[in-house]
């Protein structure tokens, strides 16, 4: 079946309102396979949550980390600059590209929403892709970022790491949450259409592989019907979200870098496993994934301690 692609609502500028912000250190690479994560941090706000969880393994051995909603400055993460402190806890590189400034009521502008790349080798040729607006409106901006307003548009941002020797392309996006799966198609078809072709690469982020667009109350309805009723598309949502397919058109392969059905988002612990979706994704461009490596692991830093985020750490180890 063909999905119709939509307009954009808002065409991609040729150029982010926002300059990435990179941070190098000296690598820290160890030998082996290169273990990639890739996680959606809700912000940030639970940092020394998170911080223990890359204390544990299999994230602590983590060489790649793709982060997105990653706050900058913001109220509801007390300031913190979230990519950048983590880095630095971590004694990793890092590029933070913001997607959204948010304006106050004063109409300054001193806090950011975005996504970042962690490395433990230094980051190279950072650029921001433009993507196209793909649906009417955004969420709603949560009351605990205070009473502000955003300007700017959703971005993919890619690096260039060497890793022994080889150059790699590594990369992360957080598509559209509200949008038909035919706009996320558009959003991926706008990034590789200027994503460079000349290196292996690393993708990874929350692709919002919600398998439906979310317009109102009673999208969500449907939605919990289908979860009771249908809830393995929100597991294997490949057949109903094009981008994947499109990724693979481009090189692009997920099959062995994820976890094969299992979900990568929860409302709660209430909600059981089989009724979660899987939004986040880690695609390889000419690279293999270590077979059997890859993983969902809980945002939590022990079995009885509170969420750090309402998506889980994604985990493979690539070959090279």
């Amino acid at each position: 079946m063909t999905i119709a692609q939509p307009m954009p609502i808002e065409p991609a500028r040729t150029a982010h309102l926002f300059e990435p912000i990179v941070e190098n250190r000296g690598s820290t690479l160890a030998t082996g396979p290169l273990r990639v994560v890739a996680f959606n941090a809700q912000g940030g706000g639970r940092f020394d949550g998170i911080l223990r969880c890359f204390a544990r393994e299999p994230l602590r051995s983590a060489a790649v980390i793709l982060l997105s909603e990653m706050d900058h400055g913001t109220q509801r993460v007390g300031g913190r600059k979230v990519a950048s402190e983590l880095a630095d806890a971590l004694a990793m590189s890092c590029a933070y590209v913001p997607e959204f400034g948010l304006i106050r009521t004063d109409g300054t502008m001193r806090s950011f929403l975005g996504n970042a790349i962690l490395s433990r080798a230094p980051l190279e040729d950072v650029v921001a892709i433009p993507l196209p607006r793909v649906s009417a409106r955004y969420p709603h901006m949560p009351r605990s970022l205070g009473r502000v307003k955003r300007e700017g548009g959703q971005v993919a941002l890619v690096a260039t790491t060497t890793v022994r020797g080889k150059p790699v392309h590594v990369s992360v996006a957080h598509l559209d949450s509200r949008a038909h799966p035919s706009g996320r198609d558009l959003q991926m078809a706008a990034m590789l259409a200027a994503f460079p072709s000349d290196r292996p690469a690393i993708f990874g982020g929350d692709l919002n592989t919600t398998t439906v667009e979310l317009l109102n109350p009673s999208s969500a309805r449907i939605v919990l019907r289908d979860m009771l009723l249908n809830s393995k598309r929100f597991r294997y949502p490949q057949d109903r979200e094009p981008l994947i397919a499109r990724l693979r058109e481009a090189g692009f392969e997920t099959r062995g870098a994820n976890a094969e059905g299992r979900a990568t988002f929860t409302f709660g612990r209430a909600i059981p496993p089989w009724m979660r979706p899987k939004l986040d994704w880690i695609a390889l461009r000419g690279l293999e994934p270590v077979a059997g490596s890859a993983m969902v692991i809980p945002a939590r830093p022990g079995f009885f301690a509170s969420r750090v985020s309402d998506h889980d750490f994604i985990v493979v180890d690539v070959a090279i």
